[in-house]
């Protein structure tokens, strides 16, 4: 069930992990509602309890963060239709609402321990439409999207193939997908300097492999390579520049972060899935690394439970931790005696004050469960709880936002 699902600016609403920011055809909503694994390592699941053909999900989702942070509400609308024997339609809709205040990446001001905050409203229309086109062993997955916002524009492409082999045991996957995005830039405190709209490029390819270890066992690998190119900073992010000696050592000021225009990344995925008869459940086990060009290292490890009590209930206790070292341009105090405004030689040629770029940890918890009211009709709901904590000692702990995510859905098969 791979899809793209493209997110606009770097994410204000929970962060997007750099080791889970797997953006190859499809985005990572704030509790992973739709895994990327799901359409594959849910294999030994589906064939026990699963459901397949024509249906349509509806889903809400509330976010909101502690302390009077962000808070954001999604609609996602999404629905498989069988064409023919050999082709299959699928689509999405998204529409998120968000408000509430974001840390505009300047330190806490002298006797205080709370960083600024930006008061901030944003609504995102999103799209998507594939096609699953079955051809011999193989099966095509063209796909088109569309996200727009009043200063984030983008429109994905994407292409991937699954062949299957050893009497449909094992299956090979290849894809590639492409975003081509606009982002109104930063904010100028000049009204005299308009906001001018920036290219952004994304690209991704993916190679991977599913293989079912027995009839209840499903293990599966992915490789993942990307690059974005263009205007990758965050126009609603600061640096500090401290000590301008023009006027004072004491003067502080603000200005845009500068990130670099180029940046490329390389994910491992692993999953393992297994179906107990004993206890009629199933367990998924996930861990992922990442590295990109920004000098960051990640690691994930997630593990989900699928319990099934009786013929209509399931319950889906899940747990998720994730690490990260902090990206190489990664100020969190501001760059020290430069001015922000004229060129300086000696200035670092990059900086970013973006908690997202520090060096943090993140663990997220939660449950949800599946009511079967009809073998057609299906309610799911869920809580989860998202922490972040710095670990670098310098990054004021007030950055760092900790949530509540709720989400309600059903499915509808016909």
């Amino acid at each position: 069930m791979t899809r793209i699902q493209p997110y606009s600016k770097p994410p204000i609403l929970q962060p997007k992990d750099p080791g889970t920011a797997l953006n190859f055809a499809g985005g990572w909503s704030l509790t992973n509602r739709f895994r990327l694994f799901a359409a594959l390592g849910a294999y030994a699941l589906q064939s026990q309890w699963g459901h397949a053909g024509d249906h349509v999900d509806y889903g809400f989702e509330f976010y909101k963060e502690e302390d009077g942070r962000i808070q954001v509400e999604t609609h996602t609308l999404y629905f498989e239709k069988k064409i023919t024997e050999a082709v299959d339609a699928k689509g999405e809709f998204v529409y998120d609402g968000i408000s509430g205040a974001t840390p505009t990446g300047l330190p806490p001001k002298p006797g205080s321990q709370e960083v600024p905050l930006a008061p901030m409203h944003e609504t995102r229309y999103a799209g998507n439409l594939a096609f699953d086109c079955r051809w011999g062993r193989h099966l095509l997955s063209p796909q088109i999207a569309y996200s727009t916002e009043s200063d984030y524009q983008s429109i994905g492409i994407s292409l991937n193939d699954a062949i299957d082999f050893n009497s449909k045991n094992t299956t090979l996957r290849l894809g590639v997908a492409h975003n081509f995005d606009q982002v109104l830039d930063f904010f100028h405190a000049d009204p005299n300097i308009p906001r001018t709209w920036q290219d952004k490029d994304s690209t991704e390819g993916i190679v991977g492999i599913s293989q079912l270890l027995d009839p209840k066992t499903v293990l599966t690998a992915d490789f993942t390579y990307g690059r974005e190119s263009g205007y990758l900073n965050d126009p609603y992010r600061q640096v500090l520049f401290r000590g301008w000696l023009a006027f004072g050592p004491n003067f502080y000021i603000g200005g845009p972060e500068a990130r670099p225009t180029e940046r490329t990344k390389e994910v491992f995925q692993t999953t393992l899935t297994h179906f107990f008869d004993r206890v009629n459940g199933s367990a998924e086990l996930t861990y992922r690394f990442y590295h990109d060009s920004y000098d960051i290292f990640a690691q994930t490890a997630g593990l989900t439970w699928y319990q099934k009590l009786g013929d209509h209930f399931i319950l889906e206790p899940a747990f998720r931790f994730y690490e990260q070292s902090a990206a190489y341009f990664y100020f969190p105090e501001g760059v020290a005696g430069f001015s922000a405004l004229t060129p300086d030689p000696a200035r670092p040629t990059y900086y970013s004050a973006d908690y997202r770029l520090s060096h943090m940890i993140t663990s997220t918890y939660g449950l949800q469960a599946v009511v079967i009211i009809k073998d057609w009709l299906h309610l799911n709901v869920g809580y989860s709880r998202y922490a972040m904590y710095g670990r670098d000692d310098i990054t004021s702990a007030s950055a760092y936002p900790k949530a509540n995510i709720g989400t309600v859905g059903f499915q509808i098969w016909f």
